[in-house]
């Protein structure tokens, strides 16, 4: 059996071996093995040891090998037709072999060979254009960049592919067991643990994140996000299972192919009959050293992305990791209850809520109509000392992933929030809404002054009500919108009440008057330990992945409450009341680490609700006496 150097490094070597042993089999069974030959070696464990497109340079890795690529898929190109087999015949000894075409972009040729295509056979594969996955929390990457082992190339080839990549870039400027795996998981997690960043300032890592955030990058590289870092990456799919959409958040484990040659797939100078075909050509292949391929061997679509816990929750070690995590349910949503409660000025409700929010998440649709989703409107947030900056870095501190858009006239009538259909180079434009499941997206509405939108602001803001509504955004195609669903959770902070849609409006009251809100966020430092921070975000991240029941005859209690609520009064429980306690009370019940609802939790959300209704009519006579 070969060694993991073998399979890592010489992927090309197995697959033709697997090539030559199915024969005349069909091309689908040749790829299904292949990809069960590299999926029985892909352990949790063996996984850490192949290197990152995400965290290794890519002028340190060698074409030809094995690497993985945590991203989003922003495109999907149309299928494409390549060379399945061709026969290569040495100009000196005459000698022939047949060469597996499928898993390259280039035949395999020595300087003395050639290739007769007289005797290939053409086969499908798919491409997606892939990015980082938009707004992925720095502790993330930090753990994916301590995780791997760096296979580096020869210097030789390292200064091929660097010199190249700065000539592209010229070119880019001007064109634009279980118990045994359990034990080897939590010494990775320490290993993590340690490379994480100091958590000593929480006030100057929040302030120096805005002074980054604000450095725009451009899209370039075609990113949701115009502040993303991170390499694209084309993918090659040679199987339709399983299937991939849009903003899908995936892991590819598959063979770099990064040649030179890619470069020259187009010929500026050639007389081209249709000069579109030609920008599209460079839209869909663009040089390696700035956008490298990698063909697909293994292909994980993500549950998460948090590298504290194992990836499949399906799986034992998952489970195993969970259910060590819950020992310890109730000391931590205390601790996490009371962050957030401290950072929302000490309201406890708001902190309540918050946390729901944090966890809750679209487990179906009934119909147009989401299942699950919570988007908040927390009001009567400070407008000044950047108080909503700082609490955005802390939702980032705990959640995989995370993004804060600034609501001013300006980014409003400016930012492309939707994103387009480019039908002269055939494929799709990135915007801002273009995110994976499960991102926190919180809009700060305190930046939003007078003035008037123009049609792109119009546009954008209707964009962010179907969101926060339907949970949808429909992708400009020009002529016809095309709906595409999403899982984002959207948090509002407002002075006032938003004017927004919202699931829930929470007027934040203080328990006390704050004036310094750098130093009231300061006094977290020392909670916000690496051993903490790490059970904070798992947490979160198994909490939001629990299953969720209502057994039987907590279904016939809470059936006869709200008949007998609506027979006092129609107006104490109106049906859209009892749908929002439904909708709480299964996440209330997840943040505490369950999935059975009992009768505790729907009195606490009766009680929830009963005092953020009274705030708001405490908040509506404050201004009508006004």
């Amino acid at each position: 059996m070969p060694s993991i150097e073998d399979w890592t490094t010489q992927p090309y070597a197995i697959i033709q071996k697997i090539y030559e042993e199915c024969g005349n089999s069909k091309h689908e069974d040749f790829v299904q093995k292949v990809q069960d030959y590299f999926n029985e070696r892909l352990s949790h464990t063996s996984l850490t040891k192949i290197p990152s497109l995400n965290s290794v340079p890519l002028d340190q890795l060698k074409s030809g090998t094995l690497v993985k690529y945590r991203c989003m898929i922003q495109d999907v190109f149309d299928p494409q037709f390549c060379i399945g087999q061709y026969k290569v015949t040495n100009t000196t000894t005459h000698e022939s072999r047949i060469e597996c075409g499928s898993f390259r972009d280039v035949p395999n040729v020595a300087p003395n060979e050639t290739v007769d295509y007289a005797e290939n056979n053409h086969i499908e594969r798919l491409g997606f254009y892939c990015v980082p996955i938009p707004g992925e929390s720095e502790w993330v990457k930090t753990a994916d960049s301590c995780n791997v082992d760096m296979v580096a190339s020869s210097s030789t080839s390292s200064g091929q592919y660097k010199r190249q990549r700065e000539m592209d870039n010229d070119e880019s400027s001007e064109s634009s067991s279980d118990q045994n795996s359990a034990k080897e998981l939590k010494d990775n997690s320490k290993d993590v643990e340690m490379c994480s960043p100091s958590a000593s300032s929480f006030v100057q890592t929040a302030l120096h994140k805005e002074v980054n955030s604000n450095t725009k990058i451009g899209f370039d590289m075609n990113f949701p996000l115009s502040t993303e870092k991170g390499l694209p990456c084309i993918i090659r799919v040679y199987s339709n299972e399983p299937e991939l959409r849009t903003t899908d958040a995936v892991e590819f484990v598959g063979i770099l192919s990064v040649d030179p040659q890619l470069a020259s797939i187009f010929d500026d100078e050639m007389e081209a009959e249709d000069v579109a075909c030609q920008q599209e050509l460079k839209a869909h292949e663009p040089p390696p050293s700035l956008v490298p391929r990698m063909h697909a061997l293994v292909i994980r679509k993500l549950h998460h992305n948090n590298p504290y816990l194992p990836p499949v929750p399906s799986e034992e070690l998952y489970k195993t990791a969970v259910k060590s995590l819950m020992e310890d349910a109730a000391s931590i949503h205390f601790e996490l209850l009371s962050i957030l409660q401290h950072a929302l000025l000490n309201d406890r409700l708001a902190a309540e809520y918050l946390l729901c929010h944090l966890i809750s998440s679209v487990y179906a649709r009934a119909d147009v109509l989401p299942l699950g989703k919570l988007c908040i409107n927390l009001s009567g947030c400070p407008v000044t000392q950047k108080y909503t900056k700082f609490l955005h870095h802390l939702i980032s501190q705990i959640t995989p992933q995370s993004v804060i858009l600034d609501m001013s006239i300006e980014n409003m009538n400016s930012l492309r929030l939707i994103p387009q259909k480019n039908y002269q180079v055939n494929r799709i434009t990135a915007g801002m809404l273009q995110l994976t499941p499960g991102t926190h997206l919180v809009l700060d509405e305190t930046e939003l002054r007078q003035g008037q939108l123009n049609h792109t602001g119009v546009t954008n803001v209707k964009a962010l009500a179907d969101v926060i509504n339907w949970q949808k955004v429909d992708y400009d195609f020009q002529w016809h919108p095309i709906p595409v669903h999403t899982n984002i959770n959207i948090l509002t902070l407002s002075e006032g009440e938003s004017l927004l849609p919202k699931d829930i409006h929470v007027p934040l009251v203080p328990d006390q008057l704050i004036t310094d809100i750098p130093s009231h966020f300061s006094k977290l430092d020392h909670r916000m330990t690496p051993d903490n921070l790490n059970k904070l975000r798992s947490y979160i991240t198994a909490c939001r992945l629990c299953e969720y029941q209502v057994p039987e005859e907590m279904q016939v209690i809470i059936q006869d409450d709200f008949v007998n609520t609506r027979q006092d009064n129609p107006k104490n429980m109106t049906i859209e009341d009892f749908q929002r306690f439904l909708g709480l009370i299964r996440v209330l019940v997840l943040t505490y680490g369950k999935g059975l609802s009992n009768i505790e939790m729907w009195n606490k959300v009766k009680t929830m609700e009963e005092e953020r209704k009274s705030r708001l009519v405490q908040q509506q006579a404050s201004r009508d006496q006004n």
